[in-house]
């Protein structure tokens, strides 16, 4: 709780008079009041009856959006709907932390090292751009290396994390014993991303941003925007960039890689961001969870060599028919093993490399089967890449 909130429970507190000039402004009636009609009655009663005084200048067309489709009814515990069958989430109140005093936060129970003194460490400020200047790493780089190097603990704090290389590193930190702890933004974490992260030796929690709740009932919760990585609580790297490909290729960033004393107000904060965070399950199994510890291939994730069958797995086909005018071998049905295709690409390809020259060989249906193979390859059903 804010010392503005514990000083409002006070009936003999004072507050002197704030003007909108004034670097201390944070809290005006009148735009709390219009935040209630967009919670209550969307951007029509909110447009309609914000009048001349704020003329929505407050809130961009974006913001409004944003609200509109984040708002919803008031919940006590608030359970998330990206997955089914999830664990009942822990008790959590931004505005009023006695909501949940009695349970103790969760704990750091993969290990976390001692912090050792300021005077151990040799404080520096180094600033990196995505594009890089000449001579500079580039970002993707400056993290996977520290990432790489890691001997003691991972945390970080990000609203996506995405990049298959990263999540090969950070498998890799994992599987040597370094501990890493993720922290994501709750309403950018989707299923696949925490499937793809699971690890004994990893533990992945999510965090919204801060509440606002109207007197009829309705609340919006904001995002976590915090971006860090800290690696063995020795070196901090803050800044814009998200752990995602986008940004590695795409996007303009700017980070900052700390050393020294300032650490130690990274490591609070971590603290204090996982106390508040929540659980999300342990995700299905599916094929997703054998993902090999580094990732070397982005198509070992695309198309996995290994798909899984909806039904049962037919252990001992019934024998062709000797008579009839399809060569079974050549087609793979009479082949000691069954092999799957790498890709769907390869299986396009494959079915009717085989299927051509046997189709020849039926005297019956020469001419028609060879028209049908023509008009088949022809630029009109050829894959995607090869159109292009």
């Amino acid at each position: 709780m804010s010392n503005s909130q514990e000083q409002s429970l006070d009936e003999n507190a004072v507050f002197l008079p704030t003007s909108e000039s004034s670097p201390g402004f944070l809290y005006s009636e009148t735009e709390r009041l219009a935040l209630e009609r967009l919670l209550n009655a969307g951007p029509e009663g909110f447009y309609s009856t914000a009048g001349s005084q704020l003329s929505s200048s407050f809130l961009s067309p974006e913001e409004v959006t944003n609200i509109t489709n984040w708002a919803q009814d008031y919940q006590l515990s608030p359970k998330p709907e990206l997955w089914e069958n999830v664990l009942e989430l822990e008790d959590y109140c931004s505005t009023y932390y006695p909501g949940h005093s009695d349970t103790p936060p969760p704990g750091l129970c993969l290990g976390w090292p001692e912090s050792s003194t300021w005077r151990e460490r040799e404080n520096s400020v180094k600033v990196y751009s995505s594009p890089p200047v000449e001579d500079e790493p580039p970002v993707r780089e400056l993290i996977r290396q520290h990432l790489q190097k890691a001997t003691q603990v991972i945390a970080i704090v990000t609203d996506r994390l995405t990049d298959c290389s990263v999540i090969g590193d950070l498998h890799n930190a994992a599987s040597r014993g370094v501990p890493v702890y993720i922290i994501l933004n709750q309403r950018s974490t989707h299923e696949g991303t925490v499937q793809r992260l699971w690890h004994p030796n990893m533990q992945v929690r999510v965090l919204g941003g801060k509440s606002f709740c109207s007197r009829a009932g309705r609340m919006v919760v904001g995002e976590m925007k915090d971006k860090f990585v800290l690696v063995d609580l020795q070196t901090v790297i803050h800044g814009s960039y998200s752990l995602t490909w986008s940004d590695a290729h795409l996007h303009r960033q700017l980070v900052t890689v700390l050393t020294g004393s300032v650490v130690d107000s990274f490591d609070r904060e971590f603290r204090i961001l996982f106390a508040g965070s929540s659980p999300v399950p342990e995700p299905r199994r599916t094929y997703w969870n054998q993902i090999p510890n580094h990732i070397n291939n982005f198509s070992e994730i695309m198309f996995p060599k290994h798909l899984p069958y909806l039904g049962a797995e037919v252990t001992n086909p019934p024998s062709p028919p000797s008579d009839a005018l399809l060569d079974w071998e050549a087609m793979g049905v009479m082949s000691g093993g069954c092999s799957v295709p790498n890709s769907p690409l390869e299986q396009h390809q494959d079915v009717f490399l085989k299927d051509k020259p046997v189709l020849n060989n039926a005297a019956t249906t020469t001419d028609k089967n060879t028209t049908f193979a023509d008009h088949f390859f022809s630029t009109k059903h050829l894959p995607l890449d090869k159109k292009r």
